[in-house]
C-alpha cells in the first residue's frame, strides 16, 4: 500500500520528543514501585522531578502523595496521567503551588481530589494542575530544539511525512522557523496555537497571524487550539450523563460567552478554530455555539479534536457548519477495558467514524502522540479489532483518512505500507526510511 503525504492529524510535536525521554511510569504495576524507579537527571527540569504515563486503572491501589513523600520528601514531584489530563504530586509540590490549604477553591474545569480527611490526595485534575505548571521552569531553547527534532525523527520512522501539531507557542514557532531556514525538517507541518484562556486571546491571536505572515515551506500556521473539556480515563470529559458510580459528568473548562467570542475573533482573523471536545456533551455545545454564530452570519473552519463521543443529533447539526473530525482509533485500544463500564450506554456513540462517514462529514486519522504513539499499525489494529468488538466498521481504505489533504505541498512525499508497518518514507523525494 503506498500512502501520499502520510498524515497524522492530532499530536504534540515538542512533547512527543520530550516525553520519550521523560521518566516513564506506564509499566508499574502499583504506585508504590516508585520506590524502584532509576532516576537520571534528564528527568528533573530545574529542581521539579518530572514523570509521564501513570494510569490508576491498572493498579490495586489509589496513587496519593503520601507514597510519593516517602521516597520524594523535599522534591517537588509532578508526574502526568497517560492520558495528560491529570497530576500525581506530592506535598512539597502542593504547599509551593499553594494547592495545600483545604479551602482552595476548584475553579472552572479543575478538580482537586481530596481524602476522608478533608486534605488533598496529591491527584489534581485539568485546570488544578495549572498552579503547578507555572512552577515548573520552562524548557530551554536548546532542549526544545532538541525535542522537536527528536519528536520529528519520531514521526518519520512511524511512516508520517506530514503532522497537524496542536500545542504551538511562540517560542516552539521560532525554534521550528529555524529548523526548516536550515533545512533540518523533515515534515510538514500545520501549527495550531494553544490559547489557555480568554485573558489570552489577543496576544495569541497575534502572534499566529505574524507566525502566518512568515511561514516557511514547510510550515503553515492554520489557527488557534483549545480544551472545551478534559479526558475520560481522569473522568474530566464532560457527558450528557454522569459517569457511572459518580454525581460528576466531567469539566467545562469554557463558558459559552467566551466560546462565542473565540470563534468569531479566530474566524475574523482568518484562521481555523480547534476544539479539543472528547464528551458528547462537549462536542454537542461547541457545535451548538458554532450554530448560534452562523445564524449571525458569522461562521468559519471548526475541528472538533478526539470526537471519541459523539450523539447522532450532533452529527445533524454538524452538517451545517464547516466542520472537520479528528479521531485517534488507537485510544479505542486503551479505552476498551472500560469503556462500557465507564460510560454505560453513551458508550453505543462512541468512536463514531462510521456515522460520520454516512453523514459525509470530513474526518481525519491521528494518534494523539506522546499520548498514543504514532503509528499506523495500532490505527489499523485499532480499526479492525473495534469492529470485531460491535463498533460499526470503516468503510473502505483507511488509507484515505491517513493522508494529507493537500497533495501539492511537499510534493513527492509518500509511504509505502507492508503488513501494516512502513517499509519506506519519502519526504520531498529524500528517503527517510
Amino acid at each position: 500500500m503506498r500512502i501520499d503525504a502520510c498524515f497524522d492529524s492530532h499530536v504534540h510535536w515538542a512533547a512527543t520528543g520530550e516525553f520519550s525521554e521523560r521518566l516513564r511510569l506506564d509499566h508499574l504495576r502499583s504506585p508504590a514501585d516508585i520506590a524502584e524507579l532509576k532516576i537520571e537527571a534528564m528527568h528533573s527540569r530545574g529542581d521539579w522531578l518530572l514523570g509521564f504515563g501513570w494510569d490508576e486503572a491498572m493498579w490495586p491501589e489509589k496513587p496519593t502523595r503520601q507514597i510519593l513523600d516517602k521516597r520524594f520528601p523535599n522534591t517537588p514531584v509532578a508526574f502526568s496521567r497517560c492520558d495528560a489530563h491529570a497530576l500525581w504530586v506530592n506535598s512539597e509540590a502542593l504547599k509551593r503551588s499553594g494547592l495545600w490549604q483545604t479551602e482552595q477553591a476548584q475553579g472552572l474545569g479543575g478538580r482537586i481530589e481530596k481524602g476522608r480527611d478533608g486534605w488533598p490526595t496529591g491527584i489534581l485534575v485539568d485546570r488544578a494542575c495549572n498552579s503547578v505548571v507555572r512552577l515548573i521552569p520552562k524548557v530551554p531553547s536548546l532542549s526544545l530544539r532538541r525535542h522537536m527534532l527528536l519528536g520529528a525523527k519520531i514521526f518519520n520512522q512511524a511512516g508520517f511525512t506530514h503532522i497537524r501539531d496542536m500545542t504551538c507557542d511562540e517560542a516552539q514557532w521560532n525554534e521550528a522557523f529555524r529548523l526548516d531556514e536550515s533545512g533540518l525538517l523533515t515534515l510538514a507541518v500545520e501549527e495550531y496555537f494553544k490559547l489557555p484562556s480568554l485573558s489570552e486571546l489577543d496576544p495569541v491571536l497575534s502572534t499566529a497571524v505574524a507566525a502566518r505572515h512568515a511561514q516557511s515551506r514547510n510550515l503553515r500556521v492554520m489557527g488557534v487550539k483549545l480544551f472545551l473539556d478534559g479526558a475520560l480515563g481522569s473522568e474530566g470529559a464532560w457527558l450528557s450523563k454522569c459517569y457511572h458510580g459518580s454525581a460528576s459528568r466531567g469539566l467545562v473548562l469554557w463558558e459559552r460567552a467566551e466560546l462565542n467570542e473565540v470563534l468569531r475573533k479566530v474566524w475574523e482573523a482568518g484562521l481555523e478554530v480547534a476544539v479539543h471536545a472528547i464528551g458528547d456533551q462537549a462536542a454537542d455545545f461547541i457545535t451548538d455555539v458554532a450554530c448560534e454564530l452562523k445564524s449571525k452570519k458569522i461562521a468559519g473552519p471548526l475541528h472538533i479534536e478526539h470526537a471519541e463521543l459523539i450523539q447522532a443529533s450532533t452529527i445533524v447539526k454538524m452538517q451545517n457548519l464547516q466542520v472537520i473530525c479528528h479521531l485517534q482509533p488507537a485510544h479505542w485500544l486503551s479505552d476498551r477495558r472500560w469503556l462500557k463500564q465507564k460510560l454505560g450506554d453513551i458508550a453505543d456513540c462512541a468512536f463514531p467514524w462510521r456515522r460520520l462517514q454516512e453523514s459525509g462529514l470530513a474526518f481525519d486519522f491521528g494518534s494523539d502522540s506522546p499520548i498514543e504513539p504514532s503509528s499506523l499499525a495500532r490505527t489499523f489494529q485499532a480499526l479492525r479489532e473495534s469492529a470485531e468488538a460491535g463498533i460499526p466498521r470503516l468503510l473502505g481504505s483507511p488509507a484515505s483518512h491517513m493522508s494529507h489533504r493537500d497533495l501539492a505541498w511537499a510534493p513527492n512525499s509518500f509511504t509505502l505500507v507492508q503488513e501494516e508497518a512502513p517499509t519506506q518514507v519519502v519526504f520531498r523525494g529524500e528517503h527517510l526510511l
